[in-house]
């Protein structure tokens, strides 16, 4: 069993990397990979934590991206088997994410306000004890003042889509995300491709279509939230398109607690045999990589 697909504390989850080798350990994982939500942060440690042991760690990233031609296409592309060394591509974009971040934190701080519940920033960067901050450690401040029970219930009350204190972000283009990731010798997926709207199966295979050939790796067919009938969609569409599947919990720790390591809600089973072939594709990515580093240099 394997996992391709979690977060830790220096993005928005709650277990620590080190702790989350621990907990992979447990459930008796063969792999898991680590993709923290615009930040490499984390995969020092992950690496070191995993070194000695028989789980093997795969350092990635999570990257948002939205369509400038459809706004209504929005993605999360996943890094994987990202090389150690960050690409000035990679650095590039993770800042541009981070001050987007750090710009729409602020929108809902001031939206928030204006509805008369006084958080501040300070208590955000608190909740969130890592770089990247994002609208889960605003919902822990909401639920550390006691305006909701849970974070869960401020997304469902001020967070989410449509809600009174939402904000937008500024989103880099899909292409982009996954040449920074190539950049890094990583295999670009896309994830939970059933999740980020109300799109028909016909509608993802176009997108899927439209993402492969900008250079898109595999697609996230098994998925923590995705229903049986989705995941056969998935693994079909992969067919189809020529993309590598891929599957993984999204777990992050207690933030939500209905997800757990390995297996999401009770009946996630990423087959071990996706492994390889994304291996030997970020193999063949970090090869490309290398060449046109070295043809930069010599320019």
């Amino acid at each position: 069993m394997i996992d391709l697909h979690c977060h830790s504390t220096a993005s928005d989850g709650t277990l620590s990397p080190t702790q989350l080798v621990a907990l992979a350990l447990k459930n008796g994982l063969k792999a898991l990979a680590l993709t923290d939500h615009d930040t490499l942060d984390g995969l020092e440690q992950f690496r070191e934590a995993g070194e000695g042991t028989p789980l093997c760690c795969v350092p990635g990233v999570e990257l948002a991206a939205q369509s400038a031609a459809n706004p209504h296409w929005g993605y999360h592309i996943v890094g994987l088997f990202l090389r150690r060394e960050p690409s000035a591509e990679m650095e590039a974009l993770l800042k541009g994410c981070r001050q987007a971040r750090d710009l729409r934190n602020q929108a809902i701080l001031e939206r928030l306000n204006a509805l008369g519940i006084p958080v501040t920033m300070e208590e955000v960067v608190e909740a969130a004890r890592g770089e990247v901050v994002g609208r889960p450690h605003v919902a822990l401040a909401l639920q550390r003042r006691g305006v909701v029970p849970t974070v869960q219930a401020a997304f469902e009350r001020f967070l989410a889509t449509g809600k009174p204190a939402y904000a937008s972000r500024k989103l880099p283009p899909p292409e982009e995300a996954i040449a920074a990731i190539h950049s890094m010798g990583g295999a670009a997926i896309w994830a939970h491709p059933f999740t980020k709207g109300n799109h028909s199966v016909r509608q993802i295979h176009q997108m899927a279509v439209t993402l492969k050939a900008m250079g898109l790796d595999g697609m996230e067919a098994h998925y923590a939230l995705h229903t049986p009938k989705q995941v056969e969609n998935a693994l079909e569409i992969t067919r189809e398109v020529g993309l590598l599947p891929s599957g993984g919990s999204d777990f992050h720790g207690a933030t939500f607690r209905n997800v757990r390591l390995g297996v999401g809600t009770g009946n996630l089973q990423v087959p071990d045999r996706f492994l390889e072939p994304l291996r030997l594709c970020a193999e063949r990515r970090a090869l490309i990589a290398h060449s046109l580093q070295q043809h930069k240099d010599a320019g």
